[in-house]
């Protein structure tokens, strides 16, 4: 097998891609030829534009906010294969999803769907309905803006919003990439595309990967394809036009989680993981056991369209347009839930599926505006963002059945009886955004959005009948804004300082809300201050942030469809990233992240709940990671390096009475250049072989999902 995948890597890789063309094209190809570049590694630039924490085209430096960013190269070095896995390596970032939920992340003290994910700036839905784990190779990088982000991108993302951004076709100049890997588990990752200039006004870009593994659970095995491509029209310099269409087809792990069992049953517990005030443990023997049925299934496939029209009438005044259309359809059969009965010494499986069927069509109007203010510098963008959604969920829950703890017969699903939910939104926004240079060293910053979202929710009950008791429509009215100063201190050294507000749904997410909770939505504001620095000469940069982050009339889940009133929940924190160069050859990347966020008023007396004060689930308080990078090692073309990633004390729910222990992983890799072109590289995942919990979800009560053990991987990279 492995000789096959290295075999089809070196047949692909003829016509091979390079990760991405080269910035100078002159001279490019003497100098290919002439040195040899393992990596390609590159240092953030705090000066460079990004789109994700303004529409106005600021710089990292500029935008009054944080901004994390890890692009092509870095995640390509450090061998990361998913977006989840490239994501959580950035500050104060965790993740750990169940199927259910599939990379779902944890930032700032806020959880799942109030953490927003885009896709190339584009919102289609709540992150823990919508997201997929994802493969990388397609990407030019994804990008993070930490705290409320309701003034950009409407309802949603308190604690922050996750942009991925795919690879587009430019001009300057034609590259080809291939990618093979083989690693333990039967782990598969395969990538090829490029960047073809088919004429002086046409360029074309095409991505291609699949990656697969067969888990380290018994028969969890997963797989994803993705295709991107993208042409590129620009008849003149002041117009372009660009047509992409975004591919997405996996089947995700069926592993659900390891259950929970007393230690009075639990005679081998796994030792430094957890600790329960109920005495509950994870017995190693059920480590690597896998409770779901034989045919289970977590298949989506989605498809996106996209049409980016940009026109600069004059040097003041630019014109863009996106519009777009989004289609996917999801499915989940399981057992999902694995409940220890003391009575029978079994594990209780219950029986859940639900199948979505989501359209979205949507445009975004806006025009910019570099114009003088009183005689001082000022650039504004105004515009209208649309979309309209259609939205099925069919659901249902049929009886479970009970399984021997360590020899699990997996059984069959059994009929599925349906209940539909639709779901339907037309929201409408108007929003503005401003920088206004008071001075050459002071800015402000400046925006806001007024929308109108039209939501209709109906419910269906088993039988085909309406269900009027849970189904409602609502016209929900936002307004939301931000205001910051960013001062230059010095050359290279700007402080800043923000104000922003958020509003979300006050249940799990607005796909899921009932006419139960037909509330307002909920609110948030932050407060944030920081400094961004270079450092040694442009060897280096540094970013650090101070936050304060409120969130009101609230409800939270305790449990699988069960809610619960919250009045507010707090979060406060520092975060710090640095990277520089020490040597020509050596880089170092440190990060660090403190979290102190806990549930205002927090009392149900139902469910038998008093979490005032408590921490939300999986929030830790400390994390941090630290990755090094040493280039021509003995004056070879030989590169190595690592990195350590440390997680904090975490929460398994809301009641604090299940710890998760802190751990560290790290990860070692070695590349060699065989030539300008070629390059193969091994690499180990969590080094130590660290045993530990990744994620508790309150859905999934009574299991814990359990990290993956240590990982080898080889894999050839070639350039073109």
């Amino acid at each position: 097998m492995r000789t096959s995948l290295f075999a089809l890597a070196a047949c692909i890789a003829g016509p091979a891609l390079a990760q991405q063309a080269p910035r100078d094209t002159a001279g490019a190809g003497d100098q290919a030829d002439s040195e040899i570049t393992v990596t390609g590694w590159r240092l953030r630039q705090l000066d460079e534009e990004t789109g994700t924490g303004s529409r106005l085209g600021l710089s990292i430096r500029e935008t009054p906010g944080t901004i994390d960013q890890i692009g092509a190269d870095e995640i390509l070095t450090r061998g990361f294969r998913t977006v989840e896995e490239a994501t959580v390596s950035l500050p104060g970032v965790t993740s750990g999803g169940t199927p259910g939920g599939p990379a779902i992340f944890s930032m700032r003290g806020f959880e799942g769907s109030q953490i927003t994910l885009l896709r190339n700036g584009l919102y289609v839905g709540p992150a823990d309905m919508i997201n997929r784990p994802g493969n990388t190779f397609n990407l030019a990088s994804i990008d993070v803006l930490k705290g409320p982000a309701s003034v950009l991108y409407g309802q949603g993302a308190v604690g922050g919003v996750v942009n991925v951004v795919t690879k587009s076709p430019d001009f300057r100049a034609d590259s080809l990439q291939a990618l093979a890997s083989y690693g333990t588990f039967d782990t598969v990752s395969l990538g090829i595309g490029g960047n073809h200039i088919l004429s002086d006004t046409l360029a074309l870009r095409t991505d291609v990967s699949y990656h697969r593994s067969s888990g380290y659970v018994d028969d969890s095995g997963s797989n994803s394809f993705n295709a991107t491509g993208a042409l590129l029209y620009r008849p003149a310099s002041d117009l372009s036009v660009e047509l992409s269409v975004d591919y997405l087809q996996d089947n995700l792990s069926n592993y659900f989680g390891t259950p929970l069992v007393p230690a009075s049953f639990g005679t081998d517990p796994i030792r430094g993981i957890l600790s329960s005030s109920k005495g509950l443990v994870v017995d190693a023997r059920t480590r690597f056991v896998n409770y779901n049925v034989s045919d289970s299934r977590a298949h989506s496939w989605q498809v996106w369209p996209r049409l980016v029209v940009n026109w600069s009438p004059s040097d003041s005044v630019t014109l863009s347009n996106t519009a777009y259309y989004f289609h996917a359809e999801r499915q989940w059969i399981n057992a999902e839930n694995f409940v220890f009965n003391p009575t029978t010494q079994r594990i209780d499986r219950d029986r859940f599926f639900v199948f979505h069927n989501q359209d979205i069509v949507g445009d975004q109007l806006s025009a910019t505006f570099a114009h003088k203010l009183a005689g001082l510098d000022n650039k504004l963008i105004v515009g209208i963002d649309y979309s309209h959604l259609d939205f099925v969920r069919s659901r249902g829950f049929p009886d479970g059945d009970s399984v021997d703890p360590f020899r699990p017969t997996p059984g069959t699903f059994g009929p599925l009886v349906k209940r539909v939910s639709p779901t339907r939104w037309d929201q409408g926004a108007l929003f503005a955004e401003d920088i206004l240079s008071l001075t050459p060293a002071l800015k402000l910053v400046t925006g806001g959005r007024v929308e109108r979202l039209m939501l209709t929710r109906e419910n269906y009950n088993v039988d085909g009948s309406f269900n009027t008791g849970s189904s409602f429509k609502r016209t929900y009215k936002l307004f939301n804004a931000r205001v910051g100063l960013v001062y230059d201190v010095a050359p290279g050294v700007s402080t800043y300082a923000s104000f922003t507000t958020g509003k979300d749904p006050v249940g799990n997410n607005i796909f899921l809300v009932n006419a139960g909770q037909n509330f307002g939505l909920s609110s948030s504001r932050q407060f944030e201050a920081g400094v961004k620095a270079d450092l040694m000469g442009g060897r280096g940069s540094v970013t650090f942030s101070a936050y304060d982050i409120r969130r009101n009339d609230i409800l939270t889940l305790i449990g699988t469809d069960t809610l619960s009133n919250v009045g507010s929940q707090t979060s406060r924190g520092l975060e710090l990233s640095s990277e520089f160069k020490a040597t020509p050859t050596w880089t170092l990347i440190a990060s660090g992240a403190y979290t102190d966020a806990e549930y205002g008023r927090f009392v149900d007396p139902n469910a038998g709940i008093d979490a005032t004060g408590n921490r939300p689930p999986n929030v830790p308080m400390w994390t941090g990671n630290l990755w090094t990078t040493v280039q021509k090692l003995a004056g070879l073309p030989l590169e190595a390096g690592g990195g350590v990633r440390y997680i904090g004390k975490r929460y398994g729910n809301t009641a604090n009475d299940l710890v998760l222990k802190p751990y560290a992983t790290g990860i070692v890799y070695l590349t060699w250049a065989i030539d300008p072109r070629w390059s193969i590289t091994g690499r180990v995942n969590n080094v130590w072989d660290k045993k530990f919990v990744q994620w508790a979800s309150v859905f999934y009560p009574s299991q814990v999902m359990l990290g993956e053990p240590r990982r080898f991987e080889a894999s050839l990279l070639a350039r073109f």
